[in-house]
């Protein structure tokens, strides 16, 4: 997904050398000065997709004051604004926390950080769908009407209004938060909470008593058995909706922190792994042509002991932001190793995914890393196989595998297509 960047600038203040260093990184950037308000107003209605705001403090004032006006504030295209900055004091970050800005850089700029943050933020913003909610509600025209409320809103919703049918519901609808009634019919939602929970895979799910029941301690004996929380009934759309949203953004948060490498915030080694057996299912049920690609950077250990771990830790956050920028929503990208990257690609055929790795890694390798008075630039190296080619999943990342191995025997910075022959 591409994330669109507006660089505001203010009179002499420009931000071209800025953009010059992030332009490996995919962004498409549009530059517009603060001082032609009717342009920045134009510029923030013609954005699409993910985006995002970066300027200076200077100008930091002017552009929350034309972007609350474009947008109402509930408006999810109210694009979070990053400023940049000299002053690193608290008070100058207090300052800049308090007019609302999501994000602060002090000078010197990190790009790799800065380069992260940007897309973090522009592609929550600006995502579809809000969250998922699963309603427990025996009240069938309640439970219509909590749905109707909720998907209006941007967030997907399914009831369910027989409690024999909640486990399958969780499996199949995978939802964020859980929202029960405290009785549905002859049931206890306080009974159904414990049950929920014993399934390990749902020991975090957020379960959200919907209920008219006020007493405290009767509300603290049924948090005790499985729950999270309680929201009193009853309750307004507009209340439900923003106490949804809030619940869902910070699940998923938590859900993120729990299944994402801590350095790249990428799929950890078993989740990629799992997603190439998924995809290989879909290839199955479909006939589409997927890929699997497996990259590795090149002389790695090298770049450690010369410029140091941190060094190599900033080498292997970039490459993992310049795939997830480069790279469609629908492809997944894990962290396989130390310095190894798993990456499915679905509905696209080794032709293409030769020519869409190929030209990432040129990207890549014009990037130069900055330490102290040096620079270093890195490359990597890919070998790629066809998923559909293969049985299981675990056979199409061994081909990937050796097609990467055959690539580092061939040279390195450069990427190999599986072949059997």
């Amino acid at each position: 997904m591409q994330v669109s960047v507006l660089l505001v600038e203010k009179g002499e203040e420009r931000l071209a050398m800025l953009e010059k260093e992030m332009a490996p990184y995919g962004f498409s950037f549009t530059r517009v000065d603060c001082n032609d308000a009717g342009a920045l107003g134009n510029a923030l209605a013609e954005v699409r997709g993910a985006a995002a705001i970066l300027c200076r403090e200077s100008a930091l004032s002017d552009v929350m004051s034309i972007r609350n006006t474009s947008f109402e504030e509930s408006s999810r295209r109210r694009l979070p604004v990053i400023c940049l900055g000299s002053d690193n004091s608290f008070q100058n970050r207090y300052r800049v926390a308090e007019t609302g800005a999501y994000a602060f850089f002090p000078d010197p700029v990190d790009i790799p950080e800065l380069a992260e943050r940007i897309e973090s933020l522009a592609i929550e913003r600006s995502a579809n769908v809000q969250g998922r909610v699963l309603i427990v509600e025996d009240d069938a025209e309640l439970a219509e009407h909590y749905c109707l409320v909720l998907q209006a809103a941007g967030i997907e919703a399914q009831a369910v209004s027989e409690p024999f049918h909640l486990t399958s519901s969780l499996a199949d609808f995978v939802p964020d938060i859980v929202l029960m009634d405290v009785q549905i019919g002859d049931y206890s939602g306080v009974t159904l909470a414990r049950l929920i929970r014993f399934e390990p895979r749902w020991l975090s799910l957020p379960i959200i008593y919907l209920s008219s029941e006020d007493d405290r301690e009767n509300q603290l004996e049924a948090l005790s058995k499985g729950a999270d929380e309680f929201l009193m009934k009853p309750v307004s759309d507009s209340y439900l909706v923003r106490s949804v949203r809030i619940r869902c953004y910070r699940a998923r948060q938590l859900s993120e922190l729990m299944n994402r490498d801590s350095l790249t915030g990428l799929l950890k080694h078993s989740l990629i792994k799992e997603e190439v057996e998924k995809e290989l299912a879909r290839c199955r049920r479909s006939g589409h042509r997927s890929c699997v690609v497996m990259l590795d950077l090149d002389h790695f250990k090298t770049v450690n002991d010369t410029w140091g771990h941190s060094q190599g830790d900033i080498v292997i956050r970039t490459l993992a932001n310049l795939l997830r920028n480069r790279l469609r929503e629908t492809d997944m990208i894990g962290r396989y190793g130390g310095e190894e990257f798993l990456v499915v690609l679905p509905e696209c055929d080794v032709s293409a995914a030769k020519d869409l790795i190929r030209g990432i890694g040129e990207s890549f390798s014009e990037l130069s890393f900055v330490a102290g008075e040096s620079s270093f630039q890195v490359t990597f190296s890919a070998g790629i196989a066809a998923i559909n080619d293969f049985t299981n999943g675990e056979d199409a990342l061994n081909a990937a595998d050796q097609a990467l191995y055959e690539r580092k025997r061939g040279g390195r910075d450069g990427v190999t297509v599986y072949s059997s022959k």
